[in-house]
């Protein structure tokens, strides 16, 4: 069954033309498995010289299946499968498959082969494959394309990778103002099959400027024979080629699209970018930002321009803060207050608790700061908001997490005094560790700098000093 993370015992998966079920294990199959499984059968196939079934077998999978079992497969097997497979259903198992194991194949296959698959891709998914093979066979594709088509690829090539025009695909519905009702509606009967989305119908003049969008609903609502130009109202959201894809992602969430249009400077309408397009992009997005708050930014780009050198060029030089910081500063504080721990050597035990809590809460709150930040809202609202939230966390957290710390140490029967200084250290911890979280990545973006531009060594080494500070200043108050 498409979409469950699980088969039913009574499901049967065709093999050819026999069936195999799942049930018949007496397990309950998960579809990693059942695809195991299916890898072994086809296999078995191929080494008894039976293309033909296992070409029939991997033809009754679901796409994405398809693509996980081709992937294990040797690569001439693979390959071979591919190409004997028919042309729609092998683009969209080539369409699932890992972008670097995409170009792989790729590579492997003829230019006729490879022209027939991209043929029956969507055209922003072809575009983003063409973009990625080697340019001489980018050269020899393009040839086997008329002019037309050719040229519609190469413009679209043109954009950058990481832009609305890279992503957009030029495959949608174009109606004239003059157009009714029902004419659309049997238009998009007639290009369903062949267009990415139907979802939106873009009303465009003919001079091939966008006049306005209408939506199905809209459209099955209307009487007949209405014209669609008197249906339009308000402005159009759209976004323009150069536009970086972050900037058209929030676009689609923040109006709750399904696609937005690509307008050029003279408003002529250039195609869509739809939201299975950006929803790439949040990962990915999501992803570099952990990568630069985690001070590992751009390490794959870097090892394969540089290598180990130009890795170790960008993360050493934090280390190398990180730690004349700590012995310069942390072990100047515990020098100053060595007659304290002379006095009270268990106290001694609480600083690894200390500094782990602050620098947690820290890099947490600071992740949490950057995600808001690169929201686009203004810095002020952003600010208050984040700053008052994080900070009213911060201060219940570090009442709770100090309550049962001192608890713990009037358990041990150490002295009050001993207790109370542990509990109220972490408690004014925590919550100086959620202030230099949201106060960091704030005076960054006020000095036009990248949020997530925080490391992981930096913050955790500033809250070190930090937690250090609270705990023995604390201490010689209450015990010294």
């Amino acid at each position: 069954m498409e979409g469950s993370h699980r088969i039913d015992h009574s499901s049967k998966i065709r093999l050819g033309c026999g069936h195999w079920r799942v049930g018949a294990l007496g397990l309950e199959t998960t579809v990693e498995e059942r695809n195991r499984v299916i890898l072994d059968t086809v296999k078995d196939m191929l080494a008894r010289g039976d293309l033909a079934q296992a070409v029939r077998t991997m033809s009754d999978l679901h796409a994405a299946d398809s693509a996980d079992v081709l992937c294990r497969l040797r690569p001439s097997d693979e390959v071979e499968i591919l190409v004997s497979l028919d042309p729609a259903v092998a683009a969209r198992a080539l369409l699932e498959m890992e972008e670097n194991h995409q170009v792989e194949v790729a590579s492997r296959l003829r230019t006729g082969e490879l022209r027939e698959l991209l043929d029956r891709m969507p055209v922003d998914e072809a575009v983003d494959l063409l973009g990625d093979v080697p340019e001489s066979q980018r050269a020899r594709l393009l040839q086997l394309f008329g002019r037309e088509e050719a040229g519609e690829f190469q413009a679209l090539l043109a954009y950058g990778d990481e832009t609305a025009g890279g992503l957009m695909t030029t495959d949608f519905v174009a109606v004239s103002p003059d157009d009714t009702v029902d004419d659309t509606i049997e238009r998009l009967r007639r290009v369903s099959v062949e267009v990415e989305t139907i979802y939106y119908v873009y009303v465009v003049s003919e001079e091939g400027l966008l006049e306005g969008v209408l939506s199905l609903r809209e459209l099955i609502i209307s009487p007949p024979d209405t014209r669609v130009g008197e249906l339009l109202s308000g402005d159009v959201i759209n976004v323009r080629p150069e536009q970086d894809q972050e900037e058209v992602a929030e676009v689609i969430s923040k109006y709750d699209l399904l696609a937005v249009p690509v307008l050029d400077d003279k408003e002529k309408m250039l195609g869509i970018v739809t939201v299975d397009d950006v929803m790439d992009v949040f990962s990915d997005e999501a992803e570099e930002d952990i990568m630069r708050f985690a001070g590992a930014t751009g390490l794959e780009e870097e090892a394969a321009a540089g290598g180990l050198l130009a890795n170790l060029g960008r993360r050493l030089p934090w280390f190398i803060v990180a730690v004349v910081v700590e012995i310069l500063v942390a072990g100047g504080i515990l020098k100053l207050y060595s007659p304290l721990f002379s006095r009270f050597v268990v106290l001694i035990f609480f600083i690894p608790l200390l500094v782990t809590m602050g620098g947690n809460i820290a890099v947490q709150s600071s992740t949490i700061m950057g995600h808001r930040l690169s929201t686009g809202a203004p810095l002020k609202r952003s600010a208050l908001r984040a700053v008052s939230g994080e900070m009213a966390w911060g201060v219940l957290v570090g009442l709770a997490t100090g309550a049962v710390v001192a608890g713990i140490a009037f358990a041990f029967h150490l002295t009050p005094s001993v207790g109370v200084t542990v509990g109220l250290s972490l408690a004014l911890t925590v919550v100086a560790a959620a202030f230099m979280g949201c106060a960091l990545p704030i005076a960054l973006k006020a000095m036009r700098r990248d949020p997530s531009a925080i490391s992981g060594p930096l913050l955790g080494t500033t809250m070190d000093v930090l937690s250090l500070a609270i705990y023995l200043c604390i201490g010689r108050l209450l015990i010294g």
